[in-house]
């Protein structure tokens, strides 16, 4: 099954990607709205972050951070500076396609704190707290980029505006119309099935939000709606086209309830089931 998805002009956006990082010296990358890595340069992590990342619970440490700031920058819209699990420095840009959040850029893996010393015990202790790869603290491992907060502010501010410009140069867009189609062709297929919100989230793997605001965007009604409209639309045509009774018809567009069905369809149609098929005839 096909789900909801970024279209990429890779190429234009590793070039994007590579000139930041040479103004910057900052490794930047590209993330889903769920939280999934497709891009990023330099594609390594810093040697710190590798070995944070040795351990499994190291890993999912930093993953975690990582969750935690799509989340609220899903939540306000807005570009974060932020210290992850283990001290270092992030920032995190939403990805704003028409008031939906489509994705992240982040860039990070540096340190505001000029004290070497200080950095290499605050990191290596947090190594150790995970039980991931150690190698002394004198080691090039703990050799973290130091940016001042001012560069940092300023490198953030660089990042905000570019998040405008990669979507304004179609570099990152929506496959929006690939999703609808699949989207529809599921439920006709399913109209008899659970087709709850949390089902529909599972078998496309995207969320709810998401789900919600691309249904309202390009369908212009909520996706209860839309799954009531089809139904009632595949009840019309059984009606029309085949001898079922009008109950058998029901529970096969999805209501179970003989009754509810029978006040939605003539909400809906303005006739009642029995008199549809009847003037149909």
């Amino acid at each position: 099954m096909d789900q909801i998805s970024l279209s990429l002009n890779k190429d234009s956006l590793l070039s994007f990607f590579k000139d930041f990082h040479t103004l910057t010296g900052i490794k930047i990358a590209l993330f889903t709205e769920l939280g999934q890595e497709i891009l990023s340069y330099p594609q390594h992590h810093c040697p710190f972050c590798v070995s944070m990342r040795s351990s499994q619970a190291g890993n999912m440490a930093c993953e975690i951070s990582n969750e935690k700031s799509f989340k609220r920058c899903q939540k306000t819209k807005k570009l974060e500076i932020y210290q992850c699990h283990a001290g270092l420095i992030e920032t995190t840009a939403p990805l704003i396609d028409n008031g939906v959040v489509i994705g992240y850029i982040m860039f990070g893996q540096i340190t505001d704190n000029p004290n070497k010393s200080q950095v290499r015990t605050a990191l290596s202790h947090a190594l150790s707290s995970y039980d991931s790869n150690n190698y002394g603290v004198n080691a090039a491992i703990y050799d973290v980029d130091y940016k001042s907060r001012e560069q940092i502010h300023a490198t953030a501010k660089i990042l905000e505006a570019c998040t405008f410009y990669v979507l304004l140069n179609n570099m990152i867009s929506i496959q929006s119309k690939n999703f609808i189609k699949n989207l529809n062709s599921f439920l006709k297929s399913h109209l008899s099935e659970d087709l709850s919100v949390d089902r529909l989230t599972a078998e496309f793997n995207i969320s709810k939000n998401k789900l919600y605001d691309t249904c309202s965007k390009y369908m212009s009604t909520g996706i209860a709606e839309h799954i009531k409209k089809l139904r009632i639309e595949e009840a019309k045509r059984l009606l029309k086209e085949s001898d079922l009774p009008v109950y058998a018809i029901a529970d096969k567009v999805g209501f179970n309830d003989y009754n509810y069905f029978c006040r939605i369809f003539k909400k809906e149609v303005g006739l009642p089931a029995k008199k549809y098929r009847a003037s149909k005839s």
